[in-house]
C-alpha cells in the first residue's frame, strides 16, 4: 500500500471529501475555511481530519494572507519542489543516533 495515496487510506465519506477539496488542481494551497465550506463539516471537524493524517497532508508555515490556514496534500507539495529542495526535505526529515 502507498502510505501517500489518500484514497487508499482515507474511507470515511465526510472525510474523503476534505480530501477531495484538497485533491483540486485549481489550487496549490487552501484554507481551512474553504476545506469545511467544501466537505460539509464544521471547521473543527476538517481541522481533526486534516491532524488525523499527518503523512497526508502539510500546513504551510506561512499563513495566508488574510493570516488564515492553509492546507495541501504532502504529494503535491513534494511534487513542486525543485531538486535542491527535495534533498533538503529528505535529510532534515531523517533523524540520526547521536554518537
Amino acid at each position: 500500500m502507498n502510505q501517500t495515496d489518500w484514497r487508499q487510506m482515507v474511507v470515511s465519506p465526510a472525510e474523503r471529501s476534505v480530501f477531495e477539496a484538497l485533491e483540486d488542481h485549481r489550487w496549490d494551497w487552501r484554507t481551512l475555511d474553504a476545506l469545511s465550506k467544501l466537505s460539509g463539516l464544521d471547521p473543527e471537524s476538517t481541522r481533526q481530519v486534516l491532524r488525523k493524517y499527518p503523512l497526508l497532508v502539510r500546513q504551510s508555515s506561512v499563513p495566508g494572507p488574510g493570516g488564515e490556514e492553509l492546507y495541501t496534500l504532502q504529494t503535491r507539495f513534494f511534487e513542486r519542489q525543485n531538486i535542491v529542495e527535495k534533498f533538503i526535505t529528505n535529510v532534515s526529515s531523517n533523524t540520526y543516533p547521536s554518537s
